[in-house]
């Protein structure tokens, strides 16, 4: 027999017994408390089952009546984001029938939630592609990763290059220390270096997250949390918050305070965590990519291994109705010199002026 649910974040005990966080961080209930807390969203787990098996899917719902342009017929409705490096996941014993199901039910359960847009990142080791319309698969970017299943001489040798092993070891002549937060004292003291890195930078806005925002981590994700800092001359000199579950390591937010660059800080914050992680019995550090193909970050993260693997989104729309409507009302309030840039759903992106920069999703 084969049921589906629909859970809240106040379904504690269901969703952690479907999906903890120690399978996948992102989907978590923690993380999903956080991001419903700080960004407005509506956290919800989708869960299709039978007697051998579960496919379980963690999305947020954005409400369209958030939208400047959106109008009271649309009040009711929403689109999905999912949490990074999710998807729909697999316990149990992998069944084609049941993965049919799931994409059957998911999309009469978007019907009846009023759903009119969805959008997903997707794991590119754990999530169920196949559960998903193939037509709405998107490759998005090649990220990068670290084996760590690798011993520690093979990885020196052959996965850090020659810059990055002289990186190293100039931060260790500069006896650059890599150290742990254990106090709100020192994710205080993260968020000074974080903060100062994305004005620097001139970030997305969506990247300016509040000192509580990872207060919550330090706080609510204790066992899959880490906020790596490296103390030059006991000065707090960079910072990155990595998140963790059985198999994997995210570097998720991080900065550096630029007048301490030569010493390189932020590579000794990734060699220690590679160390930190193999120790743990991790499989991979997911470094991710940059902002743009080889900019400043891609070739900083690419020094640290030579392996790649292809990185997917997906794209569907529920109700083109409604998605039409949307679409020309985003061109209506944005101008006729407003034109969308790829960012999907089209009508949530921000055309890009002088004081806003279009991010990547």
């Amino acid at each position: 027999m084969t049921i589906d649910h629909l859970f809240t974040a106040r379904d504690e005990t269901d969703w952690r017994n479907r999906l903890p966080a120690t399978r996948c961080v992102f989907g978590s209930i923690e993380y999903a408390r956080i991001v419903e807390k700080h960004l407005d969203y509506s956290a919800r787990l989708f869960s299709v089952e039978d007697d051998d098996s579960s496919i379980t899917y963690p999305v947020f719902l954005r409400p369209i009546q958030d939208l400047p342009f959106a109008t009271n017929s649309q009040d009711h409705y929403w689109d999905t984001l999912s949490p990074e490096y999710t998807g729909p996941f697999l316990s149990g014993q992998p069944s084609s029938d049941l993965e049919v199901s799931f994409a059957e039910r998911w999309s009469v359960r978007c019907h009846r939630e009023h759903i009119v847009a969805e959008f997903a990142h997707l794991h590119p080791w754990d999530s169920r592609p196949s559960c998903l319309k193939s037509a709405d698969l998107q490759f998005n970017r090649e990220i990068v990763y670290v084996d760590l299943t690798w011993p520690i001489e093979r990885l020196w040798s052959d996965s850090y290059n020659h810059a990055c092993r002289k990186n190293i070891s100039r931060a260790q002549r500069e006896t650059v220390r890599v150290v742990t937060a254990e106090s709100d004292k020192d994710v205080e003291e993260f968020y000074r270096i974080y903060l100062h890195t994305m004005q620097r930078n001139q970030a997305s806005g969506r990247y300016f997250f509040s000192l509580d925002y990872f207060l919550d981590f330090f706080r609510l994700l204790p066992q899959h949390a880490r906020f790596a800092l490296a103390l030059f001359q006991d000065k707090i000199v960079a910072g990155t918050l990595y998140l963790h579950d059985d198999a994997n390591i995210y570097s998720y937010l991080g900065g550096a305070d630029h007048a301490f660059q030569h010493v390189r800080p932020t590579n000794a914050i990734v060699h220690e965590i590679i160390q930190w992680g193999k120790g743990l019995g991790k499989r991979r550090l997911i470094l991710g990519s940059g902002y743009q193909p080889n900019d400043g970050i891609s070739r900083f993260k690419a020094g640290f291994s030579p392996l790649r693997t292809e990185f997917y989104v997906y794209k569907r729309i529920h109700r083109d109705d409604i998605y039409s409507s949307l679409s020309e009302q985003w061109r209506a309030h944005f101008g006729p010199s407003a034109k969308p840039g790829g960012y999907f759903p089209a009508y949530r992106e921000l055309p890009p002026t002088e004081d806003n920069t279009v991010s990547p999703q």
